[in-house]
C-alpha cells in the first residue's frame, strides 16, 4: 500500500507547487515581442530592391553608393505613408543584402535587397461617397 501511497503524495506536492504559476495573469505580463506595435497601430513592411552595373574596380564605392540610395529609399516611406493613409509612422526594423552578380555578358550588377518594417497609425476613415 505504501507503494502506491508514496508516489501518489509526491504527485500532489509537485503539482500544488505548480498552482502559483498557473494562477498568474497573463495579460500584465509585457509583450513577448518587442517589434509589435503599440496599441493603435499596425505594421506596415516595404520591400526595396535596386540594381546597379559595376565598372571594373569599382565595387566598394558602388556599394557605398547603393546602399545610401537604399537608406534614402527605406527613410522616404514613412513620409510617403503619412502623405497617404498614415497619421504617425516610425520605422521599427530595417535590413538589407547585397551581392554582385555577372549572370549575363553585359559584366557584374550590384543588387541591394531590403525590408523596412513601420509602425504606422493610420488616419480615420472617410465618409464613403454615396
Amino acid at each position: 500500500m505504501t507503494r502506491f501511497f508514496i508516489p501518489t503524495i509526491l504527485g500532489l506536492l509537485l503539482a500544488s507547487t505548480a498552482l502559483p504559476a498557473l494562477a498568474q495573469n497573463f495579460q500584465n505580463l509585457p509583450l513577448r515581442n518587442p517589434r509589435q506595435p503599440p496599441e493603435g497601430y499596425i505594421s506596415v513592411q516595404s520591400g526595396i530592391s535596386i540594381s546597379y552595373s559595376v565598372p571594373d574596380g569599382d565595387n566598394e564605392e558602388q556599394q557605398e553608393k547603393a546602399l545610401k540610395s537604399f537608406y534614402k529609399i527605406a527613410a522616404s516611406s514613412c513620409a510617403t505613408l503619412l502623405d497617404t493613409i498614415a497619421d504617425a509612422c516610425e520605422i521599427s526594423a530595417m535590413s538589407s543584402n547585397t551581392s554582385v552578380n555577372n549572370l549575363d555578358s553585359r559584366g557584374p550588377r550590384l543588387s541591394v535587397n531590403g525590408q523596412v518594417t513601420m509602425s504606422v497609425k493610420l488616419k480615420p476613415a472617410t465618409a464613403s461617397a454615396k
